[in-house]
């Protein structure tokens, strides 16, 4: 009994803290970029983790837990380094949504080891809705960064003299 509120507790601070550090990374991610498609995208998705974060906690306390709070410092280092990428490279969306996909695959990773550990239905629910919409948010942001690419270099002429 004691290692399943071990595991149970160590999910649910699993799963607060990426959200928090996504929702920073997302922040910073919408400050890295110039294109108001992607801004808005970031935003969205950086309210939408704040939410997901504060719904875990709501559903920690009702089923008689203290969740955690923590402030997902992860998500601040992400931010800075997307910040710092995006400055320095020429092509800022496609590397600010290579970070950002990068950060969702942790999200996804964290959410399916969650699952394994949460046994009570009504958090499992709402874990399982929240999977939902990462995934989804996942393929989206994987398509625009696919969009963003930059296309590889065009072949040399054949006979061309290299200097």
């Amino acid at each position: 009994m004691a290692e399943a509120l071990h595991d149970f507790s160590a999910a649910a601070q699993d799963l607060i803290t990426v959200n928090r550090d996504a929702e920073q990374g997302f922040r910073a991610a919408a400050d890295a970029v110039p294109e108001t498609t992607l801004k808005r995208m970031f935003v969205e998705l950086s309210s939408q983790r704040a939410g997901f974060a504060a719904e875990i906690q709501k559903a920690v306390r009702d089923v008689g837990f203290e969740p955690p709070n923590p402030l997902g410092t992860a998500g601040t280092l992400r931010g800075v380094w997307i910040a710092l990428k995006g400055a320095v490279l020429a092509n800022k969306a496609h590397a600010v949504l290579v970070e950002a996909e990068r950060g969702e695959d942790e999200s996804l990773r964290t959410y399916r080891a969650a699952l394994a550990m949460i046994l009570q239905p009504e958090l499992r629910g709402i874990v399982e809705r929240q999977l939902a919409a990462i995934q989804e948010s996942h393929v989206r942001i994987r398509t625009m960064r696919d969009q963003t690419a930059p296309l590889p270099p065009a072949p040399e002429p054949e006979g061309a003299v290299k200097q």
